[in-house]
C-alpha cells in the first residue's frame, strides 16, 4: 500500500515546537508517590506554547470567549443536555504489550462515561466536606465507526512503527501514526475526533493534552497522548492507573489542576495560584492520597469558602490515587468549552458531525476481523482466536482448515492444528439486524513440523531464496532481511539488512523453522556477520534467541551489543564488506532446557542509525545421538571454523565392513576419500588435513549399508 504524507497547514513551525520539545528525563516532583513517569506534562507543554507571543496572544483572547461562554451558562440553566464526544484510540506500537486490546480500550471508554456521567459508586463517599458536590457532567463519549473517508472501521487504528517508545517528538508520533496506521492514511482533524494516542513513551509523561485554542483546532495533534499502561483499568493498565484519562479529558476541556496552571504539584507558592474555579479549594498538589491534608489556608480568597477547609483530594484534576469527582464549577468550565467554537471542541458533538463519524445510533456489522498471538506454531499446539470484528456483532460463524474443531460458533474458540501446512481461516459475523460481513484470510496459519529438521543446520545463502520452508523474515516497520549478491563471507552471495535506511529503535528478525535437538548432547551454532556504523553514536546491537517452545517464549544466548558489534570503521558511503570484514560468533550455550524437537533460532537486529548489515555461513551442529537401531553416533567436527585440521569424531555401535567417510565441497564434487574399508566397533576420532583447501564450506559424509550422514564445517 502506498503512504502519502500530509503536510500540516496549520501552524507547523508551533505545532513542532509543542512536540519536538517533549523531555524524556523525569522530573520525579511531577510523579505520583511509587511511579517512575510525570503523571501529567499538560502545563509544560501549554507553556511551551505561550513562549510564543503570537500563540499567546491568541490563546488569550480564546481564553476570554471561554470566560463569557460560562457566564452564560452559570446564568442560564443547562443541565439536561448532553453532549457526545467521537473517540478514536491510535494504537502506535512496535509489537509490544503497548498494542493493548480491544477489550481494554473499551474498558477506558466505559471508564470516561462513567466518571464524565456520575455513575461511579466511590463518589458517594467522598469527604465530609465534599459530601453533595461530584457533579454529573453530561458528556459522553463514543468509538467513531467511520473513518474521515466515510471507510467503516471499530473505532480503533494501529500502527506498527519504532516511535511508539520515543515520545521526544509527539508530533512524530502523529505522523507515524498518519502515514501507516491501518484504516486511513491521512489526518483525523481535531475537531471532528477526540484523537487518543496510546504510546509505549510520551516524552516522561502518563499523560497530556493541550488547553482548547484556535491555533490548531482542526489539526491532528489536537489531541490527547497516554501510556498503554494508563489506559482503563484492565489488561496492560490497573485501578490506580484508570483515572488518567478522566484527569487528561479535564484538561482538554480547559480544566487546571487545582493547584493552577503548573506541573509543579507540593509548591508552597501555589496557594497565591488559581485554577479558574471557584469551588475547589486553594491547594498546593498532592502525589498521594491524604485525606486530612489542608495545604493553603487562603481558601475564601475565591468568594465560595466561608473559611479553611481540606484540600480536594479526591478531585480528579489532583494526583492523588483516590480521585473520584469534578465539582459543579469544573462542569460549567468544561461545559463552556465544548459549546464554544474554541478548540474545534463545539463542532464534535453536532449531530452532522455524529453522523460523518459514525457515533450517532446503532452502527452495524462491517468487519470480520480477529487477532492470534501468532500465526507460526507447531504441529500439536493449540491456538486461541480472539474476534476483533465490528461492530455490534452478536454472532459468530468460524471454518479452521486443517484445525480441530474444524469450526466454531464460539466469539474466541481455541484449535489445534496436528499436520504441518499452511491452512486458511474463515470468520463469518452478523449483527442483530440481520447484517453479515464474511472473510476467508489464505494461508493464514503456518504449522512446522514437530519433530524439526535434523542436524546439521547450514546455510550459506548461494542457492536459496527468503522467506522459505526453513526461515522466516519479520520486519514490522523495517526494511528487513533479504539475500544480497553483493558480498559474502564465503561464496558471492549473504543475508543483508538495509539497516541504513531504516528507522530508530526498528526491529527485523530473521527465524528458523523448527530443529530436532532432542537426540543431541551438545550442539554449536556459528555464524558470520559484517557491520559498520556511521558515527559513534550509533546504538544498534544484535540479538541472538532460542525459543525451546516452537517460537512461543524466546531466551537471549548471544548479545552482541552496539560497542562490540562494528566489524569495520565508520562509513557513511554505501556499505559492502570486503574480505577481512567479517567477524566469527560461536554459541555454545545450547544447554538441555533446549534439546527438544522443535527448537527455533532468531537473528534480532535493532537499528540504532548505523550502517547495514550482514549475516553469512549459519552453522548449528552437533554430535549426534541415534536411536539404538542405527550404527552410527555422536558425528561430530571440530573445531569448526578451522584452517588446519578438522577432527572427525563419532562412535561405532557395531563393526562395519562397508565404511566410507569421505569430503565433499559445496557444490556436491568430492575432493577426496578419508577412509575406505572394514571399521571395528568403537569410538573414532580421524584427523584430516585441510591446509590446503580454499576458504569455504565443505562437508564430510560418513555412509554405509544402513546410515548416511553429514556434518558441515568452514574452512577459513
Amino acid at each position: 500500500m502506498k503512504r502519502y504524507l500530509l503536510v500540516f497547514l496549520i501552524t507547523p513551525l508551533l505545532v513542532s515546537q509543542l512536540f519536538v520539545h517533549s523531555q524524556s528525563v523525569i522530573d520525579p516532583t511531577n510523579c505520583r508517590d511509587g511511579e517512575n513517569v510525570e503523571y501529567c506534562k499538560t502545563h509544560i507543554k501549554m507553556n511551551l506554547l505561550k513562549k510564543n507571543p503570537a500563540f499567546l496572544k491568541m490563546y488569550k483572547a480564546d481564553q476570554e470567549i471561554l470566560k463569557q461562554q460560562e457566564a452564560q451558562l452559570k446564568a442560564s440553566v443547562s443541565k439536561g443536555t448532553v453532549y457526545v464526544i467521537p473517540v478514536v484510540f491510535h494504537v502506535l506500537h512496535n509489537g509490544g504489550a503497548e498494542n493493548i486490546s480491544v477489550a481494554q480500550i473499551q474498558d477506558a471508554v466505559d471508564i470516561l462515561n462513567r466518571d464524565y456521567r456520575l455513575q461511579n459508586s466511590d463518589a458517594n463517599n467522598v469527604q465530609p466536606t465534599f459530601q453533595g458536590m461530584p457533579a454529573d457532567i453530561e458528556i459522553e463519549f463514543v468509538l467513531a465507526t467511520k473513518a474521515p473517508n466515510g471507510q467503516c472501521f471499530s473505532g480503533i487504528t494501529r500502527t506498527q512503527n519504532a516511535l511508539a517508545n520515543d515520545g521526544s517528538s509527539g508530533s512524530a508520533q502523529v505522523n507515524a501514526i498518519v502515514n501507516g496506521n491501518n484504516v486511513y492514511n491521512n489526518s483525523w482533524a481535531g475537531n471532528k475526533y477526540l484523537n487518543i494516542f496510546v504510546v509505549n513513551e510520551a516524552g516522561g509523561a502518563a499523560g497530556y493534552t493541550t488547553n482548547p485554542s484556535n491555533w490548531s483546532g482542526t489539526a491532528m495533534t489536537n489531541g490527547i497522548w497516554v501510556l498503554h499502561d494508563y489506559v482503563g483499568s484492565i489488561g496492560t493498565s490497573s485501578t490506580g492507573s484508570s483515572r488518567t484519562l478522566t484527569h487528561e479529558v479535564g484538561h482538554w476541556l480547559n480544566l487546571d489542576h487545582l493547584w493552577g496552571g503548573n506541573n509543579n504539584p507540593g509548591n508552597g507558592s501555589s496557594c497565591n495560584d488559581d485554577d479558574n474555579v471557584d469551588d475547589t479549594p486553594r491547594c498546593i498538589g498532592l502525589t498521594s492520597c491524604n485525606l486530612t491534608a489542608n495545604t493553603c489556608s487562603n481558601d475564601a480568597t475565591d468568594g465560595y469558602w466561608t473559611s479553611d477547609v481540606v484540600d480536594n483530594t479526591e478531585n480528579y484534576m489532583e494526583y492523588s490515587y483516590c480521585s473520584k469527582m469534578f465539582t459543579d464549577g469544573q462542569r460549567s468550565r468544561m461545559r463552556s468549552a465544548i459549546t464554544s467554537g474554541v478548540g474545534g471542541r463545539s463542532n464534535l458533538w453536532k449531530t452532522s458531525n455524529l453522523n460523518a463519524t459514525g457515533a450517532n445510533g446503532s452502527p452495524t456489522a462491517c468487519a470480520a476481523q480477529f487477532m492470534v498471538n501468532r500465526q507460526v506454531l507447531c504441529a500439536g499446539d493449540d491456538l486461541q482466536f480472539t474476534d476483533d470484528s465490528y461492530n455490534n456483532i452478536s454472532s459468530w460463524n468460524w471454518t479452521f482448515q486443517g484445525g480441530s474443531p474444524s469450526s466454531s460458533t464460539n466469539q474466541n474458540p481455541q484449535v489445534n492444528y496436528t499436520a504441518p501446512g499452511q491452512y486458511d481461516v474463515t470468520l463469518s459475523v452478523s449483527d442483530p439486524f440481520g447484517n453479515t460481513v464474511s472473510q476467508t484470510f489464505p494461508d493464514y496459519i503456518t504449522v512446522l513440523g514437530a519433530p524439526g529438521k535434523a542436524l546439521p543446520i547450514q546455510e550459506g545463502f548461494e542457492s536459496v531464496s527468503i522467506p522459505n520452508s526453513d526461515w522466516f523474515v519479520e520486519n514490522p516497520g523495517g526494511p528487513g532481511f533479504q539475500i544480497t549478491n553483493q558480498a559474502g563471507a564465503t561464496g558471492s552471495k549473504s543475508l543483508k539488512l538495509d539497516n541504513s535506511t531504516g528507522s530508530n529503535l526498528d526491529k527485523d528478525a530473521f527465524i528458523s523453522s523448527t530443529i530436532d535437538l532432542e537426540n543431541i548432547t551438545s550442539a554449536t551454532l556459528t555464524f558470520k556477520y559484517a557491520f559498520a556504523k556511521k558515527t559513534n553514536n550509533n546504538s544498534d546491537f544484535l540479538q541472538i534467541f532460542a525459543s525451546n517452545s516452537c517460537g512461543d517464549t524466546w531466551a537471549v544466548r548471544k548479545s552482541i551489543s552496539s560497542s562490540q558489534l562494528a566489524t569495520m570503521n565508520n562509513t557513511t558511503a554505501n556499505y559492502n564488506p570486503g574480505p577481512n570484514d567479517w567477524e566469527s560468533v560461536t554459541i555454545s550455550n545450547f544447554t538441555s532446557t533446549y534439546q527438544v524437537d522443535n527448537l527455533r533460532i532468531k537473528f534480532q537486529f535493532t537499528n540504532g542509525g548505523g550502517n547495514d548489515l550482514f549475516i553469512d555461513d549459519i552453522n548449528l551442529s552437533g554430535p549426534v545421538g541415534l536411536s539404538k537401531n542405527e550404527t552410527i553416533f555422536d558425528f561430530f567436527v571440530f573445531p569448526n571454523p578451522t584452517n588446519n585440521v578438522a577432527n572427525v569424531q563419532f562412535y561405532l555401535s557395531e563393526s562395519q565392513d562397508d565404511m566410507n567417510i569421505t569430503l565433499h565441497n559445496l557444490v556436491g564434487k568430492k575432493i577426496r576419500d578419508i577412509y575406505k574399508g572394514r571399521m571395528f566397533a568403537g569410538a573414532k576420532e580421524l584427523a584430516v588435513d585441510v591446509s590446503t583447501l580454499s576458504a569455504g564450506i565443505y562437508f564430510v559424509t560418513i555412509s554405509n549399508s544402513s546410515r548416511k550422514v553429514v556434518q558441515r564445517f568452514v574452512v577459513e
